[in-house]
């Protein structure tokens, strides 16, 4: 049962031990991509925490900055200023963050700001001067990274995501808080700040549904209006605690199918049968995790490519890739397993032509499949 910490800090638990992995396996693709930009690269952590657990593992505020303190590329990005704001509204938190951050000897081009205070009040310094200017269409945006995983349904309108959204190199990594919101979903004094949590009132369509339908009917919701506010592709990931009951969903929204490809792949390392849940009760034993392989349900994806494709001869891999990447959980590499395998069956399941002179493993541009109908 989720339960908001009452000491500065509390022990780690393992989905959040995921939701860190996927946060640091995402960040190291981020930086190195968006530094070709030659500018300012932003990344905002709304509800930041005291950067620490209780066992001495970092909090998501220290990930980032590992994330590109030890990056690899790191000397090849000396041209970028990586400016990161953390924010923090409990005040004995605050201060060990800050204090953390404090202790730190950063690169020259990394510049920290630590705020006490709330999300929605703290928010604007990463958009200092660039509304403006982007108003006056002076200027697309920078690259801003923004992190909100609050501990409730409090302090995250919609509002305020479609404000940033506005920003086409904006990108949002948010924790749909769902156990406190089936908790309060029956309570009157909470409908307000669902509301604007969901910025619709669809959301009292969820009550009186059975769990499993409601909990499909609000993701789903939530994954909508994040498309609604101008984010093209968005990606959820389920989170479980150790009675296997979903606490949340990570919800990634991006302008960008770069971004996309890349949340997706770190979710995959998280999750390597399929790419959209932990959970706390299932997760393996670390001395017994590399006794089993996990594979992913390539069976699913070739009937979704079958379904998609089957009335159009002649498809462009290129066409295949991308339905694969924005329109399921699998990775664009999954869906070329499905094809090898498919080509390897014969007769009967695709027809593949390519370019002069390609092998049959080329399955790059001017490759087309036709997916036969069975006899």
């Amino acid at each position: 049962m989720f339960a908001v910490p009452d000491d500065t800090i509390w022990p780690l638990e393992p989905h959040t031990a995921a939701k860190h992995s996927i946060l640091r396996r995402y960040l190291q693709a981020y930086y190195p991509k968006l530094a070709s930009t030659r500018g300012r690269i932003d990344f905002v952590d709304g509800f930041a925490g005291p950067g620490v657990y209780s066992g001495g593992e970092p909090g998501s505020p220290v990930i980032a900055l590992n994330a590109l303190a030890e990056h690899r590329h790191l000397p090849n990005m000396g041209h970028c200023t990586f400016a990161f704001l953390f924010i923090e509204q409990d005040p004995p938190r605050f201060q060990m963050l800050k204090s953390i951050v404090e202790s730190r000897q950063l690169p020259r081009n990394v510049e920290v700001r630590v705020r006490c205070g709330t999300f929605e009040e703290h928010i604007g310094e990463a958009f200092e001067g660039i509304e403006f200017l982007r108003d006056r269409g002076l200027v697309p945006g920078r690259p801003t990274f923004v992190m909100v995983d609050p501990f409730g349904v409090k302090g995250l309108p919609l509002s305020l995501l479609r404000r940033l959204a506005r920003f086409r190199k904006t990108e949002l990594l948010v924790s749909l808080m769902y156990e406190p919101i089936i908790r309060f979903l029956d309570h009157p004094d909470f409908e307000a700040h669902l509301d604007d949590l969901f910025d619709t009132r669809e959301w009292r369509d969820a009550r009186g549904r059975a769990a499993d339908d409601k909990k499909v009917f609000l993701s789903t919701l939530y994954a909508r209006q994040l498309r609604s506010i101008g984010m093209e592709y968005v990606r959820l990931f389920e989170m479980k605690d150790a009675g296997n009951r979903t606490e949340y969903f990570l919800a990634f929204a991006t302008h960008s199918e770069d971004g996309i490809r890349a949340i997706k792949e770190a979710m995959w390392k998280v999750d390597q049968a399929g790419g959209i849940v932990f959970s706390d009760f299932t997760a393996p034993d670390p001395a017994q995790a590399t006794l089993f392989e996990v594979e992913p349900d390539l069976e699913q994806l070739q009937d979704l490519l079958i379904e998609r494709f089957r009335d159009q001869p002649q498809v462009p891999t290129e066409d295949i890739d991308r339905f694969v990447l924005l329109e399921t959980a699998f990775r664009e590499t999954h869906g070329r397993d499905v094809l090898r395998k498919l080509q390897r069956e014969g007769a009967g399941a695709i027809e593949v032509t390519r370019p002069p002179s390609k092998t049959k493993a080329y399955w790059g541009p001017g490759t087309r499949v036709t997916f036969l109908r069975p006899e």
